[in-house]
């Protein structure tokens, strides 16, 4: 397993040299828009994938739970663990809508719905389009040679053929890293983010962020011996902006894959299984039990599983010159410690828990 080296300063780098990129994006001119019909073998291969993706998309908890099992097979694949730990913190989101700090001021049902349903949204759409992905890179390790040109019969755009085919020759993992980070941006972009401004506009979403609930935020343990978790991560802003989200996933996956938290961070995603509650890192300052310390609740426990409707085209990739940046990385020595700033979080939102309180008994 390759874990990304260190760099004494920080250093932005393209992982593909100027006759690499020239042939990949020739090969996206060449690689035409569309789905593809195929039959026989190939069409009960897609129809499998399909099946199992579906059957894995339920809700939060197995979404994030299939990212793990499948890393844990192929961990050459990171962004297959980069996406379990993201998609454990959305999951984390999507609860904090119902924990004891967040609900008195989202008072209103439907403000909580919306926000959920946003987030388990983004969270489903991603996974509809990148499991597939993954799902017929296993068929193709085990079957002994490449199925990606099937990627379009899986409404995949056509972005990924020619890095799934590089990868699977050269085992570059953070180009493929990279590439997914792009592909499934702009794919949520396209699908969601586009149509949503009203939610990221609102006063529920702006004060999240604000109270710094929009944390992405790795455990891991500095020492050995440490009891409890410290946090690495990051902030987010700038949500409707394709490209911030873009460079808000190398940010990320440069810290996940630090020698300093990703060993701990591993053996906190194989021993904890994700809840949907904060208890499962911090269980001394939270509770899934709501009589105890911050309640901070299961996902199934507050919320239902969502049907959702998917549109496969037309593909997000209209000009090949979308791609020229997608492997640029900025490949930093230092990690963020979140574990002081989220902590502060949590002070402000008690805060403001006592503050509105008698203005929620007046009904104001």
């Amino acid at each position: 397993m390759t874990i990304l080296p260190l760099f004494k300063k920080p250093t932005v780098a393209s992982l593909m040299d100027h006759a690499e990129k020239k042939a990949f994006i020739d090969s996206l001119i060449a690689v035409q828009p569309g789905p593809s019909i195929v039959y026989g073998e190939e069409s009960k291969m897609i129809r499998n994938i399909q099946a199992v993706t579906a059957s894995c998309n339920l809700n939060n908890l197995t979404r994030t739970k299939a990212y793990l099992s499948f890393y844990l097979k192929h961990p050459e694949v990171h962004w297959a663990f980069l996406a379990h730990m993201v998609s454990r913190n959305g999951g984390y989101s999507m609860t904090d809508l119902k924990n004891s700090l967040v609900s008195h001021f989202l008072s209103e049902k439907n403000e909580r719905n919306s926000l959920f349903h946003f987030l388990e949204t983004a969270n489903a759409l991603i996974f509809h389009d990148a499991y597939p992905q993954l799902l017929l890179y296993e068929e193709s390790k085990k079957r002994g040679k490449p199925f990606f040109r099937l990627l379009p019969a899986l409404h995949v755009s056509r972005f990924m053929e020619p890095v799934w085919a590089q990868f699977y020759e050269r085992k570059q993992s953070n180009l493929l890293t990279l590439a997914l980070i792009t592909n499934e941006q702009q794919y949520v972009e396209q699908q969601l983010i586009s149509k949503s401004s009203d939610i990221l506009k609102s006063i529920p979403y702006l004060l999240q962020e604000r109270c710094g609930f929009t944390n992405v935020i790795f455990p891991f343990k500095k020492r050995g011996y440490d009891k409890y978790f410290s946090l690495a991560g990051i902030e987010i802003g700038q949500f409707n902006d394709p490209k911030a989200r873009i460079s808000i996933g190398k940010s990320l996956y440069s810290t996940l894959f630090h020698p300093a938290v990703f060993p701990s961070a591993l053996l906190f995603a194989k021993t904890f299984p994700h809840s949907g509650s904060r208890e499962d890192y911090w269980p001394n300052l939270f509770s899934a039990d709501p009589h105890q310390k911050i309640y901070s609740p299961k996902l199934t426990d507050v919320w239902n599983d969502v049907s959702h409707k998917y549109y496969p085209w037309p593909d997000w990739l209209k000009d090949p010159d979308m791609a020229a940046d997608f492997d640029s990385f900025d490949k930093k020595q230092a990690y963020r410690d979140m574990t002081k700033n989220v902590k502060m979080d949590l002070l402000k939102m008690g805060s403001m828990k006592l503050l509105t309180k008698p203005f929620l008994k007046r009904g104001m």
